[in-house]
């Protein structure tokens, strides 16, 4: 035990010199890039140059002192060990995935050397991210030593870096913007930009197939920056999230929109504690936005100004709508992140935001004018908005963004291939030119008059079929609030010769499920109208897929 103790004593100062060593070279290196970066500000007066580049070493110094707490949290952990081997050991890069879990074109990526991809799969622990989670408020973390390693990290191994830009994404139900996203965002930035930016795409999926593929589209599409390190792509493990199920209920929302809002904030979360370890300031972006073509001129500009003059503030609003375009300094990102982890089901990132600013400087009484004032102090606001939301489409299934500029694009009915049906019927009265043949043809929508309860939209099959999925999808671009609801999906089983209830519309006017084997084979599907609707109802998408339909997908 003695010897253990001995060895314990040695490492310490050991880790120390290097870390003292190391900050040293980085600072004399952020002492560079303020030197380069403030050399975009040559428009201020002379005076404010001066104070904007103190200001500006400060926000790196704090930067770099909060990595320093990091790695002394580490060396105190190190310090509780018996032996150093299982912590050296846990630094070398495997494989964080079963490959058995995964398709045949995504382990083939192992053989591939020169893509950036297949090292994606050699994920490493993020030991400076980890120290921000507080594990008694995130339980469920514990049940996996591997719960905050990532399943896959994509990086060119790019250093500390000025600016970090964070975007989440998700598999979205219709369309992704992401591509678009990641365009504007290069385009507005200049060569000197580029060598002091990272754009990091944080992918919240368990399906790896699906990182994999968004991995390869984002390394074909911006080779040139994947490879120099200015986009990362990182997913999490599947362990990194509770069981949602579990999450209670609130704000009077329904189940589905609870999971999704605590799943984002989760999201946020880790890409957040991440992020704010690769650089000075921390940008929160959402993946369905195009930006300014000079956004980061100007978000330099305005934050060197805004430093000096109100130097505490905790983060600069650069778009008004929920989480696009907030900046924060990294180094006070921590007591945020905190924050989040206390009340991450509780509601939106926004919302958080919110409530967290008015914690910080109101009274009880967080409704006052006073109130207002006093967050305006810490959250200065950019004259215009540097970022426009272009998503149509949100990432919670079936929810259609309400936005005249957005829906005016967007089309009225999905072409879809449907089974073979000898009789498709309604006994709702139809608008004339929209009737339900056409609709599950795929040619067209339905438009019916305010359906009473008992109605019934019936579509019955040539021959009984193993219908394993369905998609309903109420409300178009032109009438989006002609949306189904109080309403029941109804499959007609073969064997029992009876209609079983197997889902109902959601809030968002979907219903869009899965049917079990054991109901096969299916005669028919119908929706019943289970109370009077008293408006008009667009159905825009009817789409059923048999067994063999879903397996070639």
């Amino acid at each position: 035990m003695a010897g253990g103790s001995y060895g314990r004593g040695l490492c310490c100062p050991m880790f120390r010199k290097r870390l003292i060593v190391c900050l040293l070279l980085m600072l004399a290196g952020s002492l560079c890039t303020i030197g380069i970066v403030t050399s975009g500000y040559s428009r201020l007066p002379r005076e404010y140059q001066v104070e904007s580049q103190i200001a500006e070493m400060q926000t790196h110094l704090k930067f770099l002192e909060s990595l320093y707490r990091a790695r002394q949290e580490d060396i105190l952990n190190l310090q509780h060990q018996i032996g150093m081997t299982t912590v050296n050991g846990s630094q070398h890069a495997t494989l964080a995935f079963d490959q058995s879990t995964v398709a045949s074109d995504v382990t083939a990526l192992l053989n591939v050397s020169d893509s950036l991809v297949s090292q994606g799969l050699h994920s490493k622990e993020l030991s400076l991210m980890k120290t921000v989670f507080v594990f008694q408020l995130l339980p469920h973390l514990m049940n996996d030593p591997g719960s905050l390693r990532p399943a896959f990290h994509m990086s060119g191994n790019r250093g500390f870096v000025n600016n970090v830009i964070g975007i989440p994404t998700v598999k979205r139900d219709k369309e992704s913007y992401l591509m678009i996203t990641l365009s504007h965002l290069i385009d507005g930035l200049t060569e000197e930009d580029m060598g002091d930016t990272l754009i990091i795409v944080f992918v919240g999926e368990s399906d790896l197939d699906f990182v994999i593929q968004t991995a390869k589209e984002i390394e074909a599409k911006f080779s040139k920056h994947v490879r120099s390190g200015l986009i990362e792509l990182l997913s999490p493990s599947a362990s990194y999230y509770p069981d949602f199920e579990t999450v209670p209920l609130t704000l009077g929302d329904s189940g589905k929109r609870v999971k999704w809002r605590t799943k984002q904030n989760l999201d946020t979360l880790y890409l957040m504690a991440y992020g704010q370890t690769r650089g000075t300031y921390y940008l929160m972006i959402e993946d369905d936005v195009i930006a300014k073509k000079t956004f980061m001129k100007e978000i330099k500009q305005y934050t060197a100004s805004t430093s000096v003059t109100v130097p505490n503030w905790f983060y600069i609003e650069y778009c008004n709508v929920g989480g696009i375009g907030k900046l924060f300094k990294s180094s006070d990102l921590i007591h945020f992140i905190t924050y989040v982890q206390l009340f991450y089901y509780n509601m939106p990132i926004d919302w958080l935001l919110e409530s967290y600013l008015a914690d910080r400087v109101c009274t009880v009484d967080k409704t006052s004018a006073n109130c207002g004032k006093n967050k305006l102090l810490i959250r200065p606001k950019y004259k215009d908005s540097l970022f426009q939301h272009i998503g149509l489409y949100s990432s919670l299934k079936g929810k259609i963004q309400k936005d005249p500029k957005l829906s005016s694009g967007m089309p009225n009915h999905f072409p879809h291939k449907n089974p073979p049906a000898r009789r498709v019927w309604t006994e709702i009265e139809t608008q004339a030119e929209h009737k339900l043949e056409a609709a599950y043809r795929g040619d067209g929508f339905f438009w019916g008059i305010n359906p009473k309860v008992g109605a019934t939209i019936e579509f019955w099959f040539e021959n009984p079929i193993d219908l394993a999925s369905y998609t309903f999808r109420s409300g178009n671009g032109q009438h989006p609030n002609d949306k189904i609801k109080d309403t029941v999906v109804e499959i007609y089983t073969h064997t029992t010769k009876t209609f079983v209830v197997v889902d109902s519309f959601d809030e968002f006017g979907l219903a869009d499920g899965a049917i079990k084997r054991d109901y096969f084979p299916i005669e028919g599907i119908r929706l019943r109208v289970i109370k009077d609707i008293p408006h008009w109802i667009v159905l825009s998408e009817i789409d059923l897929k048999t067994s063999d339909k879903v397996g070639q997908e």
